[in-house]
């Protein structure tokens, strides 16, 4: 079984070692997060040819983040360091998805701070929904009934979900667009756990001190886009939170 993740390259050890032997880094390995393997996880992915195809050429048109472009069923990776703004950009783009929202706020619960995000988001809708401390099965029974299209998990370490359990959720949440993963970096910089989520994902944006930057994405050019996660000229109203999905 393996116990211990290196921080900085992600490799699994079945013991703890003073050197991570993929990368040689010193004083980097940490137990790794456990828990019980969820019914969900044992259900297999269906689908039909039309959402499929759908898959294959449908987008998600947003303006709050006009510079970004999503596919269909997009997992969505935002990296960054504590208090850089990876939950706020999150939240927005969640709230800008045309239908119901989930957000799993692992970290912070439902809380005074999490209440202060939401307030500098203008997220005040009662299809935004919030659950905390929550498993596997208890996110995909909550996300079917709601019907939601977008879904935050805020974070993927604090959540121990690992990344094909991520992309399992896209299929088995039938109105499921838009899946972000919000993941920690380490002080110097680095993803704090496995580099499977970096390649499974379909974008994989950067937040530091409040900006935002793309480095992977299957839709579109890398080059200079990002922007500020909160526009300080933008009037946060209707036209903030409309998304539509294009097919």
């Amino acid at each position: 079984m393996l116990n211990y993740r290196c921080l900085r390259c992600g490799a699994q050890y079945e013991r703890h070692f003073p050197f991570c032997s993929g990368c040689w880094g010193s004083g980097q390995l940490v137990p790794l997060p456990r828990r019980n393997r969820a019914e969900v996880d044992y259900q297999p992915g269906i689908s039909t040819a039309r959402e499929v195809m759908r898959m294959g050429w449908g987008s998600v048109s947003q303006r709050v983040y006009p510079e970004l472009h999503l596919g269909v069923r997009s997992l969505v990776l935002d990296s960054g360091p504590p208090g850089s703004g990876k939950s706020t950009f999150s939240t927005r783009l969640a709230n800008a998805v045309p239908g119901p929202a989930l957000l799993v706020s692992a970290e912070e619960g439902i809380s005074p701070t999490l209440a202060a995000r939401l307030a500098r988001c203008n997220v005040r809708r009662d299809d935004f929904h919030i659950i905390e401390r929550p498993t596997v099965d208890q996110v995909v029974e909550l996300a079917s009934k709601k019907k939601v299209t977008s879904l935050v998990i805020d974070s993927v370490q604090e959540c121990a979900w690992t990344a094909a359990e991520l992309r399992h959720l896209l299929s088995v949440i039938p109105t499921l667009d838009v899946l972000v993963a919000v993941m920690q970096v380490t002080k110097a910089g680095v993803p704090a756990g496995a580099m499977a989520l970096q390649h499974e994902c379909d974008v994989h944006l950067v937040v530091a001190n409040m900006r935002w930057s793309l480095v992977k994405s299957r839709y579109q050019s890398l080059d200079g886009v990002g922007g500020d996660v909160l526009p300080t000229n933008t009037t946060m109203g209707n036209g903030d939170t409309a998304m539509e999905i294009q097919t």
